[in-house]
């Protein structure tokens, strides 16, 4: 029995998971022994029957990832993105925590491990385990297997390096283009020009494009060989294609089959669709490395796309609907300003304060009326 304030209460003291706890059965004055000792019996045997079925309290970390967080996790991933957070989780996570008891870790540790991931890793890479590491306990805490969450006050280390991050120059732009065949010509034009990811690009059909090759209707993408859904629900999209481009895509589209599900760009096997490497190491890459180009891939030419619009002042919310993602992520994300807008804009400012104080040289030169009249009257 427990009194808070005037009040006395029966209550149950019982330990679960290890853990010392309380439940009030019911007021002292409106219960009699007899009676609460029924309502505790009733109550433990809720108590055991949840510890009958509770998760083992010393499961270790790599247990709980194989048995419980990747098979749940995996039911909701898309094949691109299990792909590569599998293998991150895998390769730092498990090698690192595997044999640890999951409840036994904590805050130290937990920051000491993306510390020292900070010294040669990507702050990018630092950033996606310290979010795997945070979704990892909160499905822990959500099962039943720890009671605390030690990640919520994870951070990324500021020593975290970020990643190099290149885009190229309208003249390099030019060169990129210049240096291909028809086939990779039109492959870069769609993703330099029109924004479009490379699995969006190779997944085309014939169906997809307009008669005149205006635009285009994107809704799949090719991903290792799988025909699959747009990466995200604002990457299913009907994007508009500039002259020029619709121009080579018509010249190339002589070529391609003339049923709806002819690839636009087929394999040697032109029943599958062309693979992203086999057509960068195989045909893209050696000819651009006979113009130092070689570093210009498929994600430099994704932010070339964003960075050079931006610096054309294209409305950015048209150009983040053509890439197929929301605003902030084309802003923050694939938009890199150039040297030259960041000296426009620096000269803008400039002038805008230091002209405000510059005397007027034509109307220095010349005197007020009043003041040659004060001059006349003193003479």
């Amino acid at each position: 029995m427990r009194s808070h304030g005037k009040r006395k209460n029966w209550v149950v003291l019982y330990r679960e998971a290890g853990i010392r706890k309380y439940h009030t059965v019911g007021l002292h004055s409106k219960m009699s022994k007899s009676q609460a000792q029924e309502k505790q019996a009733e109550f433990m045997k809720e108590v055991n029957a949840r510890a009958a079925h509770a998760p083992d309290p010393n499961v270790t970390f790599g247990d709980f990832l194989e048995g419980v967080a990747l098979p749940f996790y995996r039911s909701k991933w898309k094949r691109s993105t299990a792909s590569t957070t599998e293998s991150r989780i895998r390769h730092h996570l498990l090698e690192e925590f595997g044999p640890e008891k999951l409840t036994g870790l904590t805050l130290k540790p937990l920051q000491a491990f993306l510390s020292s991931k900070a010294a040669a890793s990507s702050r990018s890479t630092v950033a996606h385990l310290r979010w795997d590491l945070r979704a990892i306990f909160k499905l822990a805490v959500a099962e039943g297997y720890t009671e605390r969450d030690p990640t919520g006050a994870l951070f990324t280390p500021k020593e975290a390096r970020p990643a190099e991050t290149r885009v190229m120059n309208r003249k390099e732009a030019q060169q990129h283009i210049n240096a291909l065949d028809l086939r990779e010509r039109v492959i870069d034009h769609l993703a330099l020009f029109v924004g479009m990811r490379p699995g969006e690009i190779l997944a085309l059909q014939r169906r997809h494009v307009a008669e005149d090759c205006g635009e285009l209707a994107i809704d799949q993408r090719l991903y290792r060989g799988d025909i699959d859904d747009p990466k995200t629900a604002s990457s299913k999209r009907t994007v508009g294609i500039p002259s020029q481009t619709a121009k080579e895509l018509r010249e190339w589209m002589k070529l391609v089959g003339k049923k709806p599900d002819s690839w636009v760009f087929a394999s040697e096997n032109p029943a599958k669709p062309l693979w992203r490497d086999n057509v960068w190491y195989r045909n893209m890459k050696p000819r651009l490395e006979l113009v130092g180009l070689a570093w210009a891939n498929f994600q430099v030419l994704r932010r070339t796309h964003a960075s050079l619009g931006h610096d054309l002042k294209i409305d950015p919310k048209v150009a983040a609907d053509q890439r197929g993602h929301g605003i902030g992520v084309a802003l923050d994300v694939y938009t890199q300003s150039s040297v030259e807008s960041r000296r426009g804009a620096a000269e803008v400012l400039e002038n805008s304060i230091l002209s405000e104080g510059k005397p007027d040289v034509d109307s220095a030169k010349a005197e007020p009326e009043n003041v040659k009249e004060k001059r006349s009257v003193a003479a």
